[in-house]
């Protein structure tokens, strides 16, 4: 008994110090790169710190190792909650009142999941969520090919890109808009471009105009150096639009993330989107995709000159995100 009582201590210590010590890097990552990647797991290791600050040495034996533990736990614990808790209570701040006289427009951003093929169930959840404008990253041909039919009545208005990797993207619209021909849309299903936008000018019926961007990026690893050059081109492209501007997408970055939280303040953009996980509602295991809770932020709605009156995630489609809703508006031009 006191062998697997001992066992038991080295397991929660050891798990513990893990937890503390990943915590701590993370912080650093804003001086090394490869630490940010730690980041993204702020959702985890703020309840794995907490849980090894509240028992871990409560379990321990007196003495230096139970003191070192505690200092430990403590210091991460400290270093998760610098960047999580500030974030959460950014996600209680209430939205702005839509002004009168302006014009709203919903929006839905949304990863459909190149293995999701149920376009019924996605249609059901945007019929039920009633956006204007519907931004879709990882639309492929087969998806494409069943839901644009669906929405052609009710969304009109459309673009898409078709490339290589995260270079499928789609656009509907309710409303008429103007796509930019800045070369950044591909159309070969089989060409090798990664990663692509659509850049769309909008004008309402009250003259306020706004644009949107929509975008999926790679993942930062194994190839940190990769995502960097995206959110560089990204931010050149931005820095192009004139006026109010909402960007929209996947960006395989959290908010946690030194490199969203710069990529952010150097376009000038102001993130909307707060504590809200949207990835992976599905994970491969057993030979099978079955259904699990989100705990990473990937999802993410920018703005600029914008204001978002209400942000939600949506019900789940069969995609491995979950899509974001929000509602937003701009002010009229000074007549």
């Amino acid at each position: 008994m006191r062998l697997i009582i001992s066992a038991l201590r080295f397991i929660l210590g050891t798990g513990a110090l893990v937890f503390s010590v990943m915590a701590i890097l993370a912080v650093l990552g804003f001086a090394v790169p490869y630490f940010d990647l730690l980041n993204h797991l702020q959702a985890v290791l703020f309840i794995g710190t907490l849980l090894s600050l509240l028992f871990v040495p409560a379990i321990l034996r007196r003495g230096n190792w139970r003191r070192f533990m505690l200092a430990a736990t403590a210091t991460g614990f400290f270093a998760s909650a610098i960047t999580a808790v500030p974030e959460f209570a950014a996600s209680l701040q209430p939205r702005p009142p839509v002004t009168e006289g302006r014009a709203t427009v919903k929006v839905m951003t949304h990863n459909l999941f190149g293995m999701n093929y149920d376009m019924l169930r996605v249609l059901d959840v945007i019929r039920k969520e009633q956006p204007d404008i519907i931004a879709v990253q990882e639309f492929f041909g087969e998806q494409r090919s069943e839901l644009a039919p669906l929405l052609k009545e009710t969304y009109p208005y459309s673009a898409f890109c078709r490339g290589g990797k995260r270079a499928n993207l789609g656009l509907f619209s309710k409303i008429p808009f103007e796509q930019a021909q800045d070369g950044a849309c591909p159309d070969n299903a089989y060409g090798d471009q990664r990663t692509a936008h659509i850049l769309a000018r909008f004008a309402l019926a009250d003259g306020s105009q706004f644009s949107l961007l929509t975008t999926h990026l790679d993942w930062p690893a194994p190839r940190m150096a990769r995502q960097r050059e995206e959110f560089d081109l990204l931010a050149s492209a931005i820095q192009q639009v004139s006026g109010p501007l909402v960007v929209v997408g996947d960006f395989n970055s959290t908010s946690w993330s030194y490199a969203l939280r710069n990529f952010t303040r150097g376009a000038g953009l102001t993130r909307e989107d707060h504590s809200l996980l949207t990835y992976p509602t599905l994970f491969h295991y057993f030979g099978a995709w079955r259904p699990t809770l989100p705990f990473l932020p990937l999802d993410h709605v920018l703005t600029r000159d914008v204001a978002v009156h209400e942000l939600h995630a949506a019900s789940a489609t069969g995609s491995d995100h979950l899509p974001v809703v929000f509602t937003m508006s701009v002010e009229k031009p000074a007549e």
